[in-house]
């Protein structure tokens, strides 16, 4: 029996030790995903402790108290064992209420960020699986920044109301808290950066919220974690988590779609663009450099909206030209001045930045071929 203790001592501590100090998740990028990874080695680590006492009873049990070879005699009965019964049902039960707890305080910080409102936010939490909502100065306190997330088949859309700019693109200051206010068109849609951890459903009617505090500079992908129909796949958008200069110059550096004026009709090159089954009918658009561009674009994808963007390469951080979003089906002429200098550029639909792309050519005027 004092061999079995020892062995089953030092498994548990062995196992526990292991858990508490191995991340066994990779790439944590939020404080709040260290959270929930600090919580998920505590829940590993007891549940190393629990495995440990009941393989060593097992394996103990097995090889000191197996039946004899030959015997076939029934085993001596034995009563329950009031102690025994309850020690076993009082510990696991304290384990999973003070489990509970922990949790719901971690959901707190995630959802809410103010100590003061706890207690209200863990109780809301647990009954309605959605957090509260938090007033606009609340959200605004202590210099975080606010995101209004609006979820549809197929796209992702950010709108920041302290600066008025909107995009299909997510772009965030590194160590500054991010609270995303979130809301669906359609049907329920999952807001998730495996990296960040924590995962927000959008469901029309409601407006729950979510905070992050981005911890690394990088770029990321958001994700929508519920199935909600053919497009599902698709529906992602590139993040971009920078320094504070560099999302400041982001801000001042998104521009408003118009039309250049005076440009010469012998200057200007029309080009038919179609978006159909989530792609482009053309990758590669030539046109010549300082020229007038107009794009008759024709979106034939019924629901789904897209739009042409042109920028300066592929990281998309330079824009040319952002042109409105429309939900097909349906038609737009896009107008705009190429650039003056000749080169390969990069376009876009901005709401599916991934799938949907292709290269802008300006070519000099003795260029010709096209």
């Amino acid at each position: 029996m004092l061999i079995m203790i020892l062995i089953m001592a030092v498994l548990a501590a062995g196992l526990a030790y292991l858990f508490m100090t191995v991340n066994f998740i990779p790439e944590p990028a939020s404080k709040e995903r260290g959270l929930i990874d600090s919580f998920m080695q505590l829940l590993l680590a007891i549940a190393g402790v629990f495995f440990a006492i009941i393989m060593t009873v097992f394996v103990y049990s097995w090889i000191f108290f197996r039946r004899a070879k030959g015997d076939d005699t029934d085993a001596r009965p034995t009563r329950g064992n009031i102690g025994l019964e309850l020690t076993w049902t009082i510990i696991p039960l304290a384990v999973v209420i003070i489990l509970s707890v922990q949790a719901a305080n971690i959901l707190d910080q995630i959802s809410v960020g103010h100590p003061e409102h706890a207690t209200q936010q863990s109780v809301f939490s647990l009954a309605a699986i959605i957090p509260r909502e938090i007033p606009a100065a609340e959200q605004a306190s202590k210099g975080n920044l606010v995101v209004d997330v609006t979820a549809s088949r197929f796209a992702w859309q950010f709108y920041y109301p302290d600066y008025g700019v909107n995009s299909y693109m997510l772009e965030v200051p590194v160590d500054r808290q991010v609270v995303f206010n979130m809301n669906s068109k359609d049907v329920i849609h999952s807001f998730w950066v495996q990296q960040w951890g924590p995962k927000q459903d959008c469901v029309p009617g409601l407006s729950p919220m979510l905070r992050i505090t981005p911890t690394k500079i990088g770029k990321y992908l958001v994700q929508c974690s519920q199935l909600c129909g053919y497009g599902h796949t698709d529906m992602i958008a590139p993040v971009n988590v920078v320094s504070e200069d560099d999302f400041n110059r982001w801000i001042k550096q998104q521009p408003k779609s118009q039309a250049p004026a005076g440009i010469p009709t012998s200057h200007v090159h029309s080009i038919s663009l179609t978006a159909e089954n989530l792609a482009f009918d053309a990758r590669t658009l030539f046109v010549h450099a300082g020229a007038g561009v107009v794009v008759n674009f024709n979106n034939k994808d019924k629901g789904i909206p897209h739009n042409f963007s042109v920028y300066t390469d592929p990281s998309a951080t330079k824009p040319i030209f952002i042109g409105d979003v429309i939900t097909g089906p349906a038609t737009t002429t896009y107008t705009f001045t190429a650039p003056t200098t000749p080169g390969d550029y990069f376009f876009r639909c901005d709401v599916h930045p991934t799938i949907m792309t292709g290269t802008f050519v300006v070519q000099s005027e003795d260029d010709g071929g096209h």
